[in-house]
């Protein structure tokens, strides 16, 4: 009887444990995003997001092998708003870097209704402006990633090319 119980619970207890790893190791990927392209907006969470442009601008404090590439988002968080975090910029094709927004070393006059991540405190729409650092040698086209914790691990990837 002994031996029957083993060969129940030990195979059982290996699932278990398997099951339990392969789902740690997956909760802090991202889903896969949902991908928005030039010029079209979606629905994120109870928000309506872009659409969104970029064009590359010209910034005195950049640096002499960089350019500086300006990402504008439309967002109509809705009654309850939306929080995320400075979106994340993706070269889709090439080396696939990535870059983080610069949020201190360029010229910029800060506007609040040009945030450049979401507040869950504004509930009138406004345009996120963000701002990144990138080689001359990136060219796009370029994925913009949103991000909500409040909505982890939906996403949602905008498709840029200045």
């Amino acid at each position: 009887m002994a031996l029957g119980a083993l060969v129940v619970v030990l195979p059982a207890l290996g699932a278990t444990v398997a099951w339990h790893e392969w789902s740690e190791a997956d909760s802090g990927v991202p889903a896969a995003p949902v991908v928005v392209e030039p010029g079209q907006d979606a629905h994120y969470g109870k928000a309506q997001v872009g659409p969104a442009v970029a064009d590359f601008v010209d910034d005195p404090l950049a640096p002499s092998n960089a350019r500086v590439l300006r990402v504008q988002i439309d967002i109509d968080p809705g009654a309850s708003g939306l929080a995320c975090a400075e979106p994340m910029l993706r070269e889709l094709e090439g080396a696939q870097r990535e870059w983080d927004p610069d949020t201190s070393s360029l010229t910029t006059d800060w506007d609040p209704l040009r945030p450049a991540s979401c507040s869950s405190d504004l509930t009138e729409p406004y345009t996120l402006d963000v701002r990144y650092v990138v080689p001359r040698d990136a060219v796009g086209p370029f994925g913009v990633d949103v991000i909500s914790s409040e909505l982890w691990p939906d996403n949602v990837r905008f498709v840029v090319e200045p």
